[in-house]
């Protein structure tokens, strides 16, 4: 094969490859924005490290969207399989995923990141900034009252 060829043949490896990453990153993208766990699960166990893709522009993973979307069984079941350190990357904003549900006035996925000890793993700043936000959407009084 000539140095052309070869150079061909990568081209297309190549763009098969980014291809085939752009492809799995937009499923992983819808799995997580429409809480199709059922989906989601069978990536995450062969793939542990896909719970750290940022699958947007604003670095946003798929804790992040699914957090923000409100779909909290997908939230529960994909923090069972992630360590305390992945609950706690930040999207390109410095905002982790606990900060786009108290934003978006997702109570009882706020509620489950509490339960898993996020507080005690999070820099004051991110706990100053959650506390602001959740005073800011009046999350305390939702949960006194509902």
């Amino acid at each position: 094969m000539s140095s052309k060829e070869d150079e061909s043949i990568y081209r297309v490896i190549k763009i098969t490859v980014t291809k085939m990453k752009f492809e799995r990153i937009a499923e992983i993208f819808w799995y997580a924005f429409s809480g199709e766990w059922s989906k989601m699960e069978s990536i995450v166990r062969n793939y542990p490290d896909s719970v750290r893709i940022q699958l947007n522009e604003f670095g946003d993973t798929a804790l992040h969207v699914a957090a923000d979307a409100g779909n909290a069984s997908f939230v529960v079941e994909l923090t069972k399989l992630m360590s305390s350190d992945d609950l706690l990357i930040p999207n390109t904003y410095g905002m982790l995923p606990v900060h786009l549900a108290a934003l978006s006035g997702h109570r009882i996925i706020v509620q489950n990141f509490f339960s898993q000890l996020l507080l005690d793993e999070m820099v004051y700043e991110d706990i100053e900034k959650l506390f602001f936000i959740t005073v800011v959407n009046d999350m305390f009084g939702k949960c006194l009252t509902n």
